[in-house]
């Protein structure tokens, strides 16, 4: 039973910024190819335009194609590059008719600038907001429509000016409907991702303020309800002075529940083995002690409070029911690889753990489910007779629960080992 619920992925939502960063690449990487391709044809229709013109128009047409593949490659300024190709395009196709040599220099030919319309208005789409994307998706085609029957734009006819324009048209259009969809998309995505983590951030509140207050139950079961029960049974003077031992200890639990619910520095296993230690050497009773293996190793906080609950419980339902004269009684710590098991062993009276009443819950409720809220696991063996051992295991592979762990159960678990 895992007191952590799996995380979602860490840092803020960034499709909406990965899908512009990808498109602003393409855009600049096939602007720059179809900018290199349509050179053939500049060079072919450069005996048309004036000189100072042609290389002007083509200087600044290709040096802000070159500035936008770069800007869209270091993801630096891109929007105001491709924002440039836009612009730059727009100025040189209503200054074309200036650049021709004269009038009746450009007719029969086609201006090459319809080679890059495709990449002006995809650096629009780019650079600008959807309506002025779109604007500039039909008014650059419209223009050049008008430029072409023009004798600077080759003349041509009505039908070959709307031609040439709606093809200009349908994949401007085209291209500024899928920016707009893919940005969309990611957008919602952002905001989906932002509202799960919204979410979830409120389960896992409400997961840690319900396992908050299982572990204060818990605490309210291990000391007051066993001290009570205890001074209920006393009848000697020794039972009477655990009495009040139990009823020191569990007031000193409930005045530090709260302070112990904060603590989450990783904790050295050798803090465990003292406090057991102490356990050991404080009981009314003869209780010996030993650890073995590596006890400067770190366990998390809560693991460390969860195991030594377990184990005053076990030590105290010992107490209580193994029996007093000739009882032999242990505690053992090892740890191993990062995990430890603790184990309270008896040659007391014994018991069948299948048979325990379903209101006796030390065993269900105080050692079985605290030990399983910090992924670990818990087993009783006993037999009527030859004494009872108790085994708190913590293995280092649960330091991190997951679903599954807390679906399946330990196998010890499904074996029916604790009542």
């Amino acid at each position: 039973m895992p007191t952590e619920l799996p995380g979602p992925r860490t840092g803020p939502p960034r499709s909406r910024e990965r899908i512009d960063r990808t498109l602003a690449r393409m855009v600049g990487l096939f602007g720059f190819v179809f900018a290199v391709l349509s050179i053939p044809v500049l060079n072919d229709a450069a005996h048309t335009l004036r000189p100072e013109w042609g290389r002007g128009i083509a200087i600044a047409l290709f040096g802000s194609i070159l500035l936008a593949l770069v800007s869209s490659l270091l993801d630096r300024g891109v929007r105001p590059a491709m924002g440039l190709v836009a612009c730059v395009f727009v100025v040189t196709l209503v200054l074309w008719p200036f650049a021709v040599r004269s009038p009746t220099a450009a007719l029969g030919t086609q201006p090459w600038l319809w080679y890059i319309v495709i990449v002006a208005i995809a650096a629009a789409a780019i650079s600008f907001t959807t309506v002025w994307a779109s604007v500039y998706a039909v008014g650059v085609p419209v223009v050049f429509a008008v430029l072409r029957v023009m004798p600077a734009g080759g003349g041509a006819d009505v039908l070959h000016a709307v031609l040439d324009a709606g093809y200009s048209l349908l994949l401007g259009v085209f291209v500024v409907i899928v920016v707009t969809m893919l940005r969309t998309t990611a957008t919602r995505v952002d905001a989906a991702q932002r509202t799960a983590m919204a979410a979830y951030a409120e389960a896992a509140k409400r997961h840690a303020t319900e396992n908050e207050r299982t572990r204060v139950d818990t605490v309210i079961h291990d000391r007051v309800l066993s001290t009570l029960l205890a001074a209920a049974r006393s009848e000697t003077d020794d039972e009477r002075m655990r009495s009040v031992q139990m009823a020191e200890r569990a007031l000193v639990a409930l005045q530090s529940a709260e302070a112990e619910s904060e603590v989450r520095a990783p904790v050295a296993l050798s803090v465990l083995a003292e406090r057991l230690r102490a356990l050991a050497d404080s009981s009314a009773a003869d209780i010996t002690f030993s650890a073995s293996g590596g006890l400067s190793g770190k366990a998390p906080a809560r693991v460390v409070e969860g195991v030594y609950s377990a184990t005053v419980q076990a030590v105290e339902n010992s107490l209580q029911h193994a029996g007093g004269a000739g009882v032999l009684r242990s505690i053992s710590l090892h740890a191993e690889g990062g995990g430890f098991t603790v184990v309270v062993a008896d040659t007391g009276a014994g018991f069948d753990p299948a048979a325990v009443p379903a209101d006796r819950l030390g065993l269900r409720i105080s050692i079985r489910e605290r030990v399983e809220s910090i992924a670990g696991s818990a087993t009783v063996r006993s037999v009527r007779g030859e004494g009872t051992s108790v085994v708190i295991d913590w293995p280092a592979e649960r330091a991190q629960p997951t679903a599954e762990d807390g679906a399946g159960g330990s196998p010890d678990d499904r074996a029916g080992g604790l009542p």
